[in-house]
């Protein structure tokens, strides 16, 4: 980790050293995240949040099978269920219209 002292400027501006706009890719117009907890804060881009979330998320990533597949197959097979539960009601229904 390295320790930066940077001077607070006008209107609380802080102008971040080269070397960290570098080594976060930031480059003028750039927006930074700002993350504050307590006394402290941490400065990152959402381009580093979504790489890092990327990253955590491949650990658990099984090669060759597609989330949103998946996803879909667990959706339609809740919809199934759901139809099959709600057509016996409306069957009930329509044979009670009858009398």
């Amino acid at each position: 980790m390295k320790l930066y002292e940077l001077p607070m400027q006008e209107n609380g501006r802080v102008v971040l050293p080269s070397d960290l706009r570098k080594s976060l890719g930031l480059s003028k117009g750039d927006k930074v995240l700002i993350e504050a907890e307590g006394d402290e804060i941490k400065l990152t881009t959402a381009r580093l949040r979504r790489k890092r979330a990327q990253a955590i998320a491949k650990k658990y990533a099984r090669p060759g099978v597609s989330v949103v597949d998946e996803f879909l197959s667990e959706k339609r097979a809740e919809a199934e269920r759901e139809i099959a539960r709600i057509e016996p009601e409306a069957d009930a229904d329509k044979m009670g219209d009858r009398s």
